[in-house]
């Protein structure tokens, strides 16, 4: 009878289990249905989740962007230069400056953080932010890669919108200036350069030239006086002129007409009336110190998009972090409302079992 009662324990005990397993299941049609019941408070949880994401989002930092789309400039734009490059070539001067060369110190200058600080402290307001120069179609395998090959996106990132369109732009004046410096000094260091090349030249053209008449006027007395030794005051024509001439000495005209030769090639002082190559390295030399210092005033650039008013450069980022508040709300509201329940349960059998 005492083992028969036992085992009755045991399989009430078991019963007993069993139901509370039963229980502890997970039913998804009563899951659905606690949350439609508390749907108030998940609605309520998941707003303050995204209110606050709104908050977070609004106090961040933001980043506005303002851009323009520049390309080489044109001829046009380089008439100054141009004009410039074909008066230097008459003088076989050449610059070597061309439109690629232009427009490569342009970007190089515009992307050069310490242009940009120095452009900086010449405002009364400091400018915050960032510039930076890429391509308008990075991708070398795209269809029209090639066409844009040239064109470039010159961008201005910062953390207040005010003024970023008249900073851009001011800014770009400011490199275009500081390009047409630079190819201002260049060329007048090119200049400087053939000026004082082509003076050296004419100096050892006319020392050349001087140490030829010195050598003749040498020869020139030595043939008087071996024509006066030789009593030839006249000219001959013999013996004595294959000699003289295999000398360098011409005797044969006689002391005469070489004391006369004589008299006229002392008589030069300026050499570049019997030299020829002299006086065209004289006449260069006078052309290129004669030229007045050449200033040019070029665009660097060509706008195909003038600077934009700023726009959000992180929008996309900002809805995701809303979107992910979202999530986090709801997913800690569903949380909340299942541990509650769990533990109202659990309360509830607690109160129903039997005290002993």
């Amino acid at each position: 009878m005492n083992d028969r009662t036992v085992d009755n324990n045991k399989l009430s005990s078991f019963e007993q289990y069993e139901s509370s397993s039963n229980k502890d299941e997970i039913n998804l049609i009563e899951l659905v249905c606690i949350m439609l019941n508390s749907y108030k408070l998940v609605l309520f949880i998941t707003c303050i989740f995204v209110f606050f994401g709104i908050g977070t989002m609004f106090f961040s930092q933001k980043n506005w962007v303002s851009s323009a789309i520049v390309s080489l400039p044109s001829e046009r734009q380089l008439q100054s230069l141009d004009s410039a490059n074909n008066s230097l070539l008459l003088l076989n001067i050449d610059t070597n400056i061309s439109q690629d060369d232009v427009f490569d110190k342009f970007r190089k200058y515009y992307a050069s953080p310490d242009l940009f600080s120095k452009y900086s402290e010449t405002l009364k307001v400091k400018p915050v932010g960032s510039v930076s120069v890429t391509r308008l179609i990075a991708d070398k395998n795209a269809n029209d890669y090639f066409e844009n090959r040239n064109n470039y996106i010159f961008s201005y990132s910062s953390s207040f919108d005010f003024g970023m369109k008249s900073t851009l732009s001011d800014y770009i004046k400011y490199v275009n200036k500081k390009v047409n410096n630079d190819i201002n000094y260049q060329i007048e260091n090119i200049l400087d350069n053939s000026k004082k090349i082509a003076n050296e030249e004419y100096q050892f053209a006319l020392q050349q030239a001087e140490n030829e008449q010195m050598v003749k006027i040498q020869r020139l007395e030595y043939a008087t006086l071996i024509a006066k030794a030789a009593g030839l005051k006249k000219p001959i024509n013999n013996d004595f002129d294959i000699y003289d001439r295999s000398l360098n000495y011409p005797i044969s005209l006689g002391s005469d007409a070489l004391d006369k030769q004589l008299e006229i090639e002392k008589a030069i002082t300026d050499l570049t009336i019997i030299n020829a190559e002299l006086l065209n390295k004289k006449l260069y030399l006078d052309k290129i110190n004669s030229l007045q210092p050449i200033i040019v005033d070029i665009d660097a650039f060509d706008y195909l998009q003038s600077p934009s008013e700023p726009i959000q450069q992180d929008v996309k980022k900002r809805l995701l972090m809303i979107i992910i508040f979202s999530f986090i709300g709801f997913v800690s509201s569903i949380t909340f409302i299942l541990i509650r329940h769990y533990i109202r349960g659990r309360q509830s059998i607690l109160l129903k079992l039997p005290r002993e």
